[in-house]
């Protein structure tokens, strides 16, 4: 038997019809990376010698455009070696979380944690967003003559041009510092 939840039992996110179309247009957004990201020889290599078992857990939630765009990028590095384990928490649900990660004042997803397997040790962290990019909408965010649509439309358009390449070339030294643990 299937369970629905009921709308009151939705986290509030979810409860309004704009945010629940956000999520449909991402979902779109996810398999359109999934379809389409290489990962570069050098990172693949990286990855494919990690030396110790890693968790990369990742505050998110769907309804955010650069979860959308980030989440199914990081998937396909961590799936890249058998040594990483990837999870997603939904940050909404659990706000001490994120609280916990701020991106300097900001509670920003997507936001990665990597720990030590066997210790739970935090070896570090990376998000919300790849760094190029998040100077932009740093630069814009105070803008009032760009709409929020706008706004928007400038981050998925750089996504789209960039095509993960920021994230992974990002990943190469965070691969090298975490992979090789802090011995």
């Amino acid at each position: 038997m299937r369970h629905y939840i009921s709308s009151e039992e939705r986290p509030e996110a979810y409860r309004n019809e704009k945010m629940l179309k956000y999520t449909v247009e991402n979902l779109q957004r996810v398999d359109h990376v999934l379809d389409t990201i290489n990962i570069e020889s050098k990172l693949y290599n990286l990855l494919t010698a990690i030396d110790q078992d890693l968790i990369w857990v990742v505050l998110a939630e769907p309804w955010c455009g650069d979860v959308s765009q980030v989440i199914p990028a990081l998937y396909r590095i961590a799936s890249c070696s058998e040594r990483i384990s990837f999870r997603v928490l939904q940050s909404d649900s659990h706000p001490d979380v994120l609280s916990a990660y701020l991106t300097g004042t900001s509670r920003s997803i997507p936001k990665l944690i990597c720990l030590k397997a066997d210790t739970l040790e935090e070896l570090g962290t990376w998000g919300p967003r790849p760094a190029a990019l998040q100077k932009i909408v740093l630069a814009n965010k105070d803008d009032n003559s760009l709409s929020f649509g706008a706004k928007v439309r400038i981050v998925h358009d750089w996504y789209a041009e960039d095509k993960t390449l920021s994230i992974q070339h990002e990943f190469i030294d965070l691969v090298k510092e975490w992979g090789a643990g802090n011995r």
